[in-house]
């Protein structure tokens, strides 16, 4: 008996019973086979690719699910909107049904079936629940393969690009009290640039990395920098003693000028308060009421790898609904070759104005970052690293 053939009694249950033996190239036959025992025709579940920008099936396909844009689809549209969007066909009904792990939006699922199923929302509700296991399942079994990763590619990717996003944490993360969206860009040659974040129990640890250079070495010294920001942390160390841990590792490992510019710290998630070391970083941009309100009063230190003592904490409160944005310079440094880099000031107006629409976070800074590449001709001069934090609230007991 093949790992399809296990009884089906229950859709759910028989996928999660098969996914424990399920080879990872199956798993688009797998949750067909689970959506077909509902009524489901036809479905396919396509994955964003690393800009974004567009989503590509995976296997098993066919010519009635070709790769589709991120901006203007119906599927890109439950892509953004992170719901579900129902449309009518020639021969019933359409579901694109967004693929979320946890809150982490990975694609869509598209799924053909009669108009009369989704009359009362039953089968919407089940075919949405299997999405979401499906979901959960691309990423448990991409851990295994290198199946879904390849979908994900538009092209090859470089070694440095590869370094970098095999440590990256998800995109996105919302839970009732804070939500964090991060992206990085160029998908396939950044070198330098990185992110990170933790969610514990009373806070949220956040930082953005800028390593010097754009080769391996660049990449290495990132690697270097967030993995003893990681140890740090978890070693309960404090932020003035995980700058200096930081900093003396670089030192150690590397004998000419290699350092890396980091903005890193704290959310107090009961207070509001936001600690952080700005190590030769930009300062962060604060967002209140719906509008940009500027950069919190920040003291530097020296990037780490340099030989800094006593790193001044910066501190800010946070109110319900504040927004803080952490970002790279290659964020305001990108523009065609001659012309008008993209500056501060364009992109305090732009988060200002891409928040009026309302989106999810991981939305909003998509498209915060499709305009800088816009502004870049799509080359940019640096790596762009951006990370939104929103602040909803103290926790509820």
């Amino acid at each position: 008996m093949t790992v399809l053939d296990v009884p089906r009694a229950d859709p759910l249950a028989w996928l999660l019973e098969v996914s424990h033996t399920l080879p990872p190239a199956r798993l688009g036959a797998a949750v067909a086979e689970a959506l077909g025992q509902i009524g489901v025709r036809s479905s396919c579940i396509y994955l964003a690719d690393h800009d974004q920008m567009s989503l590509h099936p995976v296997a098993p396909t066919s010519d009635a699910h070709p790769s589709l844009d991120v901006d203007g689809t119906v599927g890109g549209r439950a892509f953004v909107l992170e719901r579900t969007v129902t449309v009518a066909t020639d021969g019933g009904v359409r579901l694109w049904v967004p693929l979320l792990d946890g809150t982490a939006r990975l694609g869509v699922l598209c799924a053909d079936l009669d108009a009369d199923q989704v009359a009362d929302g039953h089968t919407t509700g089940l075919i949405e629940r299997l999405a979401a296991l499906g979901a959960e399942l691309v990423v448990t079994k991409g851990n295994y393969t290198d199946v879904i990763e390849r979908t994900r590619r538009r092209r090859a990717m470089s070694l440095e690009a590869e370094l970098q996003r095999c440590s990256l944490p998800p995109l996105a993360l919302v839970t009732p009290s804070v939500a964090v969206a991060g992206l990085l860009l160029p998908a396939y040659e950044v070198a330098g640039d990185s992110f990170d974040y933790a969610l514990n129990e009373d806070d949220l640890e956040v930082a953005v990395i800028d390593s010097v250079g754009h080769e391996v070495e660049s990449s290495v010294v990132s690697h270097l920098v967030y993995g003893s920001l990681r140890n740090s942390r978890r070693n309960a160390l404090d932020l003035p003693d995980a700058y200096l841990a930081a900093d003396a590792v670089v030192a150690r490992v590397f004998n000419d000028l290699c350092f890396a510019t980091a903005a890193f710290g704290r959310l107090d998630l009961a207070s509001g308060r936001f600690r952080w070391i700005s190590a030769g970083h930009p300062p962060p941009l604060l967002v209140r009421d719906g509008k940009v309100i500027g950069e919190p009063a920040t003291l530097p230190v020296v990037p780490i790898g340099l030989g800094g003592v006593d790193p001044p904490v910066n501190e800010v409160v946070l109110e319900p609904g504040d927004r803080l944005l952490l970002y790279t310079d290659g964020a305001t440094e990108g523009g065609v070759p001659g012309g008008e880099r993209f500056g501060l000031d364009r992109l305090a107006d732009l988060l200002g104005r891409t928040l009026l629409a309302g989106l999810p976070p991981a939305e909003t800074l998509r498209r915060l970052v499709q305009s800088v590449l816009d502004h870049s001709a799509y080359d940019l001069r640096d790596d762009t690293s951006m990370v939104l934090v929103e602040y909803r609230g103290a926790p509820l007991d």
